[in-house]
């Protein structure tokens, strides 16, 4: 029987948008149901033995690499309805990253050759999978070039916008103007592994940012008030 809890889910991820009714109900009844604990690694980067996509059904996750340092630099943090493991999915390598709960969470697995038959069975997955992979590439050169080019302010400030493009939520203000929201803002010191430094610099460039009324801290939220500061890489703190 198939589960309609599981479907919904997979109509909410845009890899599967495509999908028609009946082609959802077929995938629902691949996948296997995982818990995982706060703080537990899912996935360890260069293993080999697990090959599958991960569908996060609730919680959240970050991707990261760990530097012959011992630094954590954050590739991504997923929540409800996104997605990772498809590149060994595909070419049945390593895995590139390591994946931790960062919250207890539950995946949803589908086993690497129960996609593989979907892909060559779904034009429009395949299509699908195409469109996210070539977005996830952009944001990694993104990523890579301000690492390499841009201050430290910028590095930060690229973060949130990637932050407003990929989970940011447009509202009025008080005031009336539009502003956007990130729900459940990532920490400062994720942020920092995201921006490649450390927390007490991401600190400072926030109050530089609230002082400017670019940003505004509201509890687990944070909301984006002007997002021309951010995209100014030449400002200074």
């Amino acid at each position: 029987m198939v589960d309609k809890a599981i479907v919904e889910l997979l109509k909410g991820v845009d890899l599967f948008s495509e999908l028609k009714e009946e082609q959802l109900e077929q995938l629902a009844t691949l996948v296997i149901a995982n818990d995982f604990a706060r703080d537990e690694t899912i996935i360890l980067e260069k293993d080999e033995s697990t090959q599958a996509l991960f569908l996060i059904a609730s919680g959240e996750v970050k991707v990261f690499m760990t530097g012959i340092d011992g630094r954590e630099t954050i590739l991504a943090l997923l929540e409800r309805g996104d997605f990772f493991g498809e590149m060994s999915l595909i070419d049945g390598e390593p895995r590139s990253a390591t994946v931790k709960a960062v919250t207890s969470a539950k995946l949803l697995i589908i086993r690497r050759e129960h996609f593989l038959d979907l892909l060559k069975s779904t034009p429009e997955l395949c299509m699908g999978l195409l469109v996210e992979m070539s977005k996830r590439l952009r944001k990694s050169n993104r990523q890579i070039g301000s690492l390499s080019t841009m201050s430290v302010y910028g590095r930060v400030a690229g973060t949130l916008l990637s932050l407003v493009e990929e989970r940011g939520v447009r509202i009025h203000g008080t005031d009336g103007r539009m502003v956007t929201v990130i729900r459940n803002r990532p920490t400062q010191q994720q942020l920092a592994e995201m921006s490649g430094t450390t927390r007490e610099t991401v600190s400072r460039v926030f109050s530089s940012l609230v002082k400017k009324h670019s940003i505004s801290v509201m509890g687990k939220d944070l909301v984006i008030l002007e997002e021309s500061l951010l995209r100014d890489q030449d400002l200074k703190e």
